[in-house]
C-alpha cells in the first residue's frame, strides 16, 4: 500500500458537474462506512449532493462497539429522518449507580435530570452495529449504497477537485475524482496519512477489557452500575436485549503484550471481586482488549479533503462520546459543502474553514475532560482511590455534577461561540450556541419548524403583534417563522428579536429587525435560499 502526496497539479483540470462528466465523478467521496461515514454519505444525498461511500471491510461488523447515542445526536437524527428508527432500536437508561465502599449505592435518577430543551431527556442504550443499520437502510432508502472490500490507495489534488486511487479488493484499482474527500475511515486512518495530516497519540496508561453478555443475575434491566472498586473499576451498561449487558473493566493487569482469556468463568470471577454478584455469565457475543490513548489531529482539513470522527479524534470510552462526536462532525460539515458548490472560492475556502474552527475545540474538550476522567477512575494510587471512593458520592449528589450527567453528556450545551461565522456577528447575542428547541403550545417544538436544508429566520415578540411582510427583502427569500411569547411553553430569553438560524439549528446572528442581522454577516457567512427541497438548485442570498 503506497499513499501518494496531495498535492497541486500543474496542469489545468475542468470543472466536475455532479452526475456529468468522467465517469465516477461525484461531489463527495466518503471514506469510511461507520456512523460518522453514514451520516456524511445521507446527509450529502439529503443537501443535493452526489455521493459515494465506501469501505475496506468486507461487510458490515456485527460486533457492538459504541453503545451509547446521546440528546444532541438524537436532535440531528430527527433532522435526518431517523431518529424513531434509532429509538426503536434502542433503550432508555433510567438511572446509573455508583458503588463505592458504602453499603448502599447513589442512585442518580437520569430521567429527573434538569434535561431543559430536548425531546430527547435520556441516554440512549442501542448497538452501533444497530445504529449503522438504520443509518445504511436510509442511506439505501435515498439511492446510496456502501460499496464494501474499497480501500484508499492514493489521494492527488486539482484546484477544484481530488483525483483518488481505489483498491477493489486484489483485482482492480479505479481512479475516481470528487469535489470533496471526507475521511470518515478511523483512528488509523489512511485518508489522514495520505492527506500529510497527523494525531499524536498519548498513552492514557489504562488497559481495559469489554464484553458483551448475558446473565443469570437479576439485575434493573434498565440502570446502569458502576463499581470503584479497589481492584479496578467496572461497568455494567444495559443493552437493548433483555439480560443482555456490557461489561466494562479497567484491567491493569493486562499489560501491552498480553491477552487476558476473557470468557465466562473469567467475567464472573472479575464482576464477583468488584461487584459482589453472582453474575452467571453465559452467552458471550463480542470481547474487545484495548490500551486506551487519546489525540486530536494537528487539522481537519486540507483543501479538498476533510477528516470527521476517529480519524480526527481518538480518546476514552467514558461518556460514551465517541460515536455522537462523529455524527456531529458529519453534520456540521456536510450543509457547508453543500452551501460551497455556489460561492467564488475565496469565499468557500473562509466557510469550509469554520468547520475544523467549529468542531476541533470541540474534540479538543472531549479529549482532555474524559483523560481527565479516566484517569482519575483508573488510577493505582491507594490514597487518590480512598479520595475518589471518600468525594464520589457526594459528588454525584450535588445539583451541579446531575445537571452535566444531563445536558452536559448530553452535548446540549455545545457551541461554537468563537467559530469564525460568530465572529463575524459580534452584537449578536447567542451567536454560535445551539438554538434553543422549547416546546410549543400547539404541539411540537421548536425545531421542528425550521427549514431543514437551509437557514430559517425565527421572530419572537409579544402576544397579539404581528409578523412582518414575509416578502421584506430583508428576509433574503428565506422561510420566517413567527413565534409570539404566548405560543411558547417558556419564555425565548438571551435573544435578541429576530434570530437566523443555521442549517444545523445553532445560531447565526441576532438582532432587532433583519436588517441589523443581516448588516452583521460578512459574505461568506450568508445563507441560502434552497429553490427545491430536493436540492437541485440554491442561489445565493444576497
Amino acid at each position: 500500500m503506497s499513499f501518494g502526496p496531495l498535492h497541486e497539479y500543474d496542469v489545468p483540470s475542468p470543472e466536475i458537474q455532479s452526475g456529468a462528466g468522467h465517469r465516477g465523478d461525484v461531489d463527495v467521496l466518503v471514506i469510511g462506512a461507520g456512523p460518522t461515514g453514514l451520516t456524511a454519505a445521507c446527509e450529502a444525498l439529503r443537501h443535493g449532493l452526489s455521493v459515494r461511500i465506501v469501505d475496506r471491510k468486507p461487510g458490515r461488523s456485527t460486533f457492538s462497539k459504541a453503545l451509547v447515542v446521546h440528546a444532541r445526536t438524537l436532535e440531528i437524527f430527527e433532522t435526518m429522518g431517523v431518529a424513531e428508527q434509532i429509538l426503536t432500536e434502542g433503550a432508555r437508561f433510567t438511572a446509573l449507580n455508583v458503588y463505592t465502599r458504602r453499603r448502599r449505592p447513589v442512585r442518580v435518577d437520569l430521567l429527573g435530570l434538569p434535561w431543559g430543551d430536548t425531546a430527547y431527556p435520556f441516554w440512549l442504550s442501542i448497538p452501533q452495529y444497530a445504529t449503522e443499520r438504520v443509518l445504511e437502510s436510509h442511506l439505501n432508502q435515498r439511492g446510496g449504497r456502501i460499496e464494501w472490500g474499497v480501500e484508499l490507495d492514493e489521494i492527488h489534488s486539482n484546484g477544484n477537485h481530488v483525483t483518488v486511487t481505489l483498491q477493489h479488493g486484489t483485482w482492480r484499482r479505479e481512479v475516481t475524482r470528487a469535489r470533496w474527500l471526507i475521511g470518515c475511515d478511523g483512528g488509523r486512518s489512511r485518508v489522514r496519512a495520505a492527506a500529510g495530516l497527523r494525531l499524536e497519540r498519548s498513552d492514557a496508561g489504562a488497559n481495559f477489557v469489554l464484553a458483551d453478555v448475558k446473565t443469570t443475575a437479576d439485575l434493573v434491566e434498565d440502570e446502569g452500575h458502576v463499581f470503584l472498586a479497589p481492584e479496578g473499576m467496572l461497568l455494567i451498561v444495559p443493552m437493548p436485549e433483555p439480560r443482555r449487558w456490557r461489561i466494562i473493566a479497567h484491567a491493569p493487569q493486562a499489560g501491552q503484550d498480553t491477552s487476558l482469556p476473557v470468557g465466562k468463568a473469567f467475567l464472573d470471577d472479575l464482576i464477583r471481586r468488584r461487584s459482589g454478584i453472582t453474575f452467571g455469565s453465559h452467552d458471550v457475543t463480542w470481547t474487545s482488549q484495548f490500551q486506551l490513548s487519546h489525540g486530536l489531529a494537528d487539522h481537519y482539513r486540507r483543501g479538498r479533503v476533510f477528516l470527521a470522527g476517529d480519524a480526527a479524534h481518538i480518546h476514552s470510552p467514558v461518556g460514551g462520546q465517541g460515536l455522537n462526536t462523529g455524527v456531529q462532525d458529519a453534520h456540521n460539515l456536510l450543509w457547508k459543502l453543500a452551501a460551497a458548490r455556489h460561492m467564488q472560492p475565496g469565499l468557500a475556502d473562509s466557510l469550509l474553514d469554520s468547520y475544523e474552527a467549529e468542531r476541533r475545540p470541540v474534540a479538543h474538550s472531549m479529549v482532555r475532560q474524559t483523560a481527565r476522567a479516566t484517569s482519575a477512575l483508573t488510577t493505582r494510587t491507594p490514597a487518590l482511590r480512598h479520595l475518589l471512593a471518600t468525594l464520589a458520592p457526594h459528588l454525584l449528589t450535588r445539583p451541579a455534577t446531575q445537571a452535566r450527567l444531563g445536558r452536559g453528556v448530553g452535548m446540549l450545551d455545545i457551541g461554537y461561540p468563537n467559530s469564525p461565522l460568530a465572529n463575524a456577528a459580534p452584537m449578536s447575542p447567542g451567536a454560535g450556541l445551539r438554538m434553543p428547541n422549547l416546546a410549543l403550545r400547539a404541539g411540537g417544538r421548536l425545531h421542528q419548524r425550521l427549514n431543514p436544508l437551509g437557514h430559517t429566520w425565527i421572530v419572537h415578540g409579544r402576544p397579539g403583534s404581528t409578523a412582518s411582510d414575509p416578502s421584506d427583502p430583508w428576509w433574503a427569500g428565506l422561510p420566517v417563522v413567527f413565534l409570539p411569547d404566548d405560543q411558547l411553553t417558556e419564555p425565548l430569553t438571551g435573544l435578541a428579536r429576530v434570530t437566523l438560524v443555521r442549517p444545523d439549528g445553532y445560531i447565526a446572528a441576532t438582532g432587532a429587525i433583519a436588517e441589523a442581522v443581516w448588516s452583521q454577516l460578512p459574505t461568506f457567512a450568508r445563507p441560502f435560499t434552497v429553490i427545491s427541497h430536493n436540492g437541485s438548485g440554491r442561489t445565493a442570498a444576497t
